[in-house]
């Protein structure tokens, strides 16, 4: 996991669902619904994350809703981009 897409994704998280680190639970696996996380705030995120509207990525962020399923959709992403 890249530190520096971990915190950028952690970050994110927490100014857009107004909590802090230490509210999750199950550390990078807490399920960010259990957070406050909902349809709008979960758009409000992909945009501060760079993600666009028709990006395939969306869905694949939506399948797993932690900060670690997150980054390591992002990685993939950033690595298909890049190949």
């Amino acid at each position: 996991m890249t530190a520096g897409l971990r915190e950028k994704v952690a970050a994110a998280v927490c100014d857009v669902l107004y909590v802090g680190e230490s509210d999750f639970v199950d550390g990078d696996a807490t399920d960010l619904r259990d957070l406050g996380l909902d349809s709008v705030r979960f758009m409000l995120l992909m945009k501060q994350l760079g993600v666009k509207r028709e990006s395939e990525v969306i869905r694949l962020l939506a399948d797993d809703l932690s900060i670690s399923g997150w980054v390591r959709e992002l990685e993939k992403a950033a690595q298909g981009a890049s190949a």
